[in-house]
């Protein structure tokens, strides 16, 4: 009995021997997000990292910072620059004011539909945004399936006057602040892990977002009006920290870039039962949804325009803008 107690240990100890090899062998990579650990960003990316580990038997893992718990935006892309921290999943809008190609691709009512917007990703223009992300200290691994991002307001919003005076939050850009502005509101730019108590206090009026967006952090229990002007269209991304990216050898890249891949065609699926259950959430709280056709958008539409005057500095620019307007 003794000795197969004995036996028993010695083979426990080996197992552990090697989970312990295994797990120290194993490069972790620490990936940040704004966005509850319900949320299908969230979801995607954690997917993502399983096909990461499997593929590369272990030796990779992906570990996923969800609620802000990393730190904001802004500080968690400086450590992926910076090469800190392994990867963060942020808008694409965020990158507007580092990158020119993003920056053109802030502007508001730019895309038709997602259909048209993800033409454009998967074109020549996408091909520029790669460039220039790179440039920057940025691998993209993901393009993310995003909705149209809308305003939630505390009172009802029908027409450009009722934006008049009105404190509304947006993501760190100079776009979007220029459009606020434009608009004749004020624009706030805060993490959106602060934009409840925002909302509660009175320091914000409304805040841009979509619709799951609004439902998983709780917002469409304090925010009554939700106003489907869809103003932007804008992918979210994964971003791999180049600095990282370079200590990687080839075979390990390349299924990064291939979980990547398949990480979209998830998020694609994922998404729109998402959406849809968000915004029945959302009516179903009592939200009053005002839907664009509901809202005069002749002089939205004319002042973001205006916007657009600022950030086409050329003709090179010009035509890019009105080479993705015109894409079918």
């Amino acid at each position: 009995m003794q000795t197969i107690k004995k036996s028993r240990y010695a083979a426990l100890s080996c197992v552990a021997l090697a989970w312990s090899s295994f797990a120290t062998s194993a490069t972790v990579l620490i990936s940040s997000d704004q966005q509850a650990a319900t949320h299908p960003v969230v979801h995607t990316v954690e997917y993502f990292g399983q096909l990461v580990t499997q593929r590369s038997k272990g030796e990779l893992s992906v570990v996923v910072k969800s609620d802000g718990s990393a730190g904001t935006e802004m500080d968690s892309m400086r450590a992926v620059q910076e090469g800190r921290q392994a990867m963060t999943r942020v808008s694409l809008g965020l990158l507007g004011d580092k990158l020119p190609a993003a920056e053109l691709a802030s502007l508001p009512y730019l895309f038709r539909s997602s259909a048209h917007m993800w033409k454009v990703l998967n074109g020549d223009f996408g091909k520029r945004l790669d460039r220039e992300m790179l440039e920057a200290g940025y691998v993209r691994l993901m393009y993310l399936d995003s909705a149209p991002r809308d305003f939630y307001c505390m009172k009802p919003i029908h027409s450009q006057a009722d934006f008049v005076g009105k404190k509304v939050r947006v993501m760190p850009s100079k776009v979007f602040e220029d459009l606020i502005q434009n608009l004749g509101a004020k624009p706030v730019s805060m993490s959106f892990s602060q934009v409840g108590e925002a909302l509660k206090t009175g320091a914000l009026d409304c805040s841009d977002g979509g619709t799951v967006n609004f439902v998983q952090a709780g917002h469409h229990k304090i925010a009554p009006y939700l106003i489907q002007d869809e103003h932007l269209l804008m992918p979210e991304v994964l971003l791999m920290s180049k600095k990282v990216w370079d200590t990687l050898p080839p075979a390990q890249q390349e299924i990064l870039r291939t979980a990547g891949r398949d990480g979209t065609a998830y998020m694609s699926k994922l998404w729109q039962d998402q959406e849809n259950t968000a915004l029945a959430t959302a009516k179903k709280a009592g939200v009053t949804v005002i839907t664009r056709s509901q809202i005069s958008m002749t002089a939205i539409e004319a002042l973001a325009i205006k916007t657009y005057s600022k950030y086409v500095k050329n003709s090179s620019d010009l035509e890019t803008v009105m080479k993705i307007m015109t894409i079918k």
